[in-house]
C-alpha cells in the first residue's frame, strides 16, 4: 500500500528533516574506510568481449591499495569468457593476494585446483589469468584422471 502525505512538503520544518536526513547519510558514507573489511564477496571480471572471464569470491576481502586486495577464503572461477560461460577451472586458497588491473593472484598458504581432467596441490603459488597460467612452486602434487599420452 503507498501512501501519500501532500501537506508534509508544505511544512519548511518537514523539508528541512528530509533534506539534513538525506545530508547526514552522505556523510556517514564519505566516511566509510577503504580497508575495512568485507564478508562473504562475489566480484565478476568481464572480458573485452563482454562475457565473464573469471570471478573472484572470498569469506572476507581487505583493501591494500587501488589495485591489490587481501583475499581470505578464496575461491576464483575461471570461465570459458565466451557465451557459454563454462567453469573451466575452480581455485581455492585459504588466503591470497590478489591483483585485480593485472588478473593476477598469489599466496604462500595452500592451493587447491580443479580443472577438467586434473587436480593441483601445493604452496607457493602464483595465477595469471591473461596468459591462462598457474604456478606452483612447493609441495606439489598433480593427479589426472583418465589418460595421459606423452609419448606422441
Amino acid at each position: 500500500m503507498i501512501r501519500s502525505f501532500p501537506g508534509l512538503w508544505r511544512s519548511p520544518i518537514a523539508v528541512l528533516s528530509v533534506v539534513a536526513g538525506l545530508f547526514s547519510s552522505l556523510v556517514l558514507l564519505g566516511q566509510m574506510v577503504p580497508d575495512a573489511p568485507i564478508q562473504h564477496f562475489r566480484l565478476p571480471m568481464f572480458g573485452e568481449n563482454g562475457y565473464k572471464s573469471w570471478e573472484l569470491r572470498g569469506l572476507k576481502g581487505s583493501y591494500l591499495s587501488d589495485s591489490e586486495a587481501l583475499v581470505e577464503g578464496l575461491e576464483l572461477v575461471v570461465f570459458s569468457g565466451d557465451e557459454f560461460v563454462f567453469e573451466e577451472t575452480s581455485i581455492r586458497s585459504p588466503k591470497a593476494t590478489i591483483y585485480l588491473k593485472e588478473a593476477r593472484a598469489e599466496g604462500d598458504s595452500s592451493l587447491f585446483v580443479l580443472g577438467p581432467g586434473y587436480e593441483i596441490q601445493g604452496r607457493n603459488w602464483t595465477w595469471e589469468g591473461s596468459k591462462r597460467k598457474i604456478t606452483v612452486r612447493e609441495s606439489v602434487r598433480v593427479s589426472f584422471s583418465g589418460t595421459v599420452d606423452i609419448l606422441d
